[in-house]
């Protein structure tokens, strides 16, 4: 419990230092809120009008009263309204998170599936033809952008094959985001659980395993996989966290509702509020999925305990 409190703890400067940074990069914008809601509005505005809005979100105050009022707000739970449409933004997070959240799910399920069969493949039988090919594979596939692939994917799927006329809107639009995501991870997955897994095979006990007669699959997929899984989930909580907040190019090709696209139309209309709510949204996933891959490393390793503190350095 006390390192639960203790990671907690650490994560509040990094929020400060990130809100911090985001705010000024807003700030520091040539752009102006104002402006640029009226646009959006498609209405004329005058100077007056532009005044009285600075005004009613406190866009008129210093740098460091407006950063000041924006964590008094947070913290009473009051994450503002949009600029876009003055909407909360809480409403508009919790209805953009799911799709988010659906994306990154099935995407990191189909890229264990994917890369750990293959991976511990290509470790066992490094020689063999199908181990080079896949070796040719990703070394080409970790070289392409994930949105490179998203646009392929999309010229293919509603181009090429017709399986898509348009982007869907219902639940089948989840498939190609997902699909990018998972080719994107599923190349660089099969490399380093390979290296993973070569380092387990190198090792003494199983060499014994085979001289006492124990199949290849037992090994395989019982010992190496065991011993491989804690490093696996480090990797996969890392890459989870990031993920949640790596997807904003991918949404927005795929015209995805999530908070990826959420965050790049915010940007686009410098929308203050809404920009910094996602940001902190994004900062505390991904802290919490690595906290809870603190514990999944516990369970999978015995000699970790999370008041250790080796594991803490």
């Amino acid at each position: 419990m006390k390192y639960f409190i203790k990671r907690l703890l650490r994560t509040i400067p990094i929020v400060i230092g990130v809100t911090l940074i985001t705010f000024s990069l807003i700030y520091l914008s040539p752009s102006d809120p104002a402006h640029m809601h009226f646009h959006q509005a498609g209405s004329p505005a005058t100077e007056e009008m532009l005044e009285q809005f600075r005004h009613e979100h406190h866009l008129d105050e210093p740098f460091f009263v407006q950063y000041q009022n924006w964590w008094v707000s947070f913290l009473k739970g009051d994450l503002g309204t949009s600029y876009q449409d003055g909407r909360p933004v809480s409403e508009k997070i919790m209805k953009s998170a799911p799709y988010t959240i659906s994306i990154a799910i099935n995407s990191m399920i189909l890229t264990l599936l994917v890369s750990i069969p293959l991976g511990i493949y290509c470790a066992y039988h490094e020689q063999s033809r199908l181990s080079k090919l896949i070796d040719v594979i990703t070394q080409v596939g970790i070289s392409i952008p994930t949105f490179i692939i998203g646009l392929l994917l999309l010229y293919l799927f509603t181009s090429v094959f017709h399986i898509f006329r348009v982007l869907p809107k219902d639940s089948t639009g989840v498939i190609m985001p997902s699909l990018t995501i998972t080719l994107g991870m599923s190349f660089r997955y099969i490399k380093q659980i390979q290296k993973i897994a070569s380092r387990e095979l190198e090792k003494d006990y199983i060499k014994g395993l085979r001289a006492r007669g124990v199949g290849t699959v037992s090994i395989l997929f019982c010992t190496v996989l065991q011993s491989t899984m804690v490093e696996v989930i480090t990797l996969t909580a890392v890459s989870f966290g990031s993920l949640l907040s790596g997807v904003a190019l991918i949404e927005t090709i795929f015209n995805w509702p999530g908070l990826g696209k959420l965050l790049v139309d915010a940007v686009i209309s410098k929308d203050i509020p809404m920009i910094q709510a996602v940001v902190v949204w994004l900062v505390l996933a991904y802290v919490l999925i690595n906290l809870l891959a603190d514990v999944l490393y516990g369970i999978f390793d015995a000699r970790i305990r999370l008041g250790g503190d080796s594991h803490e350095a």
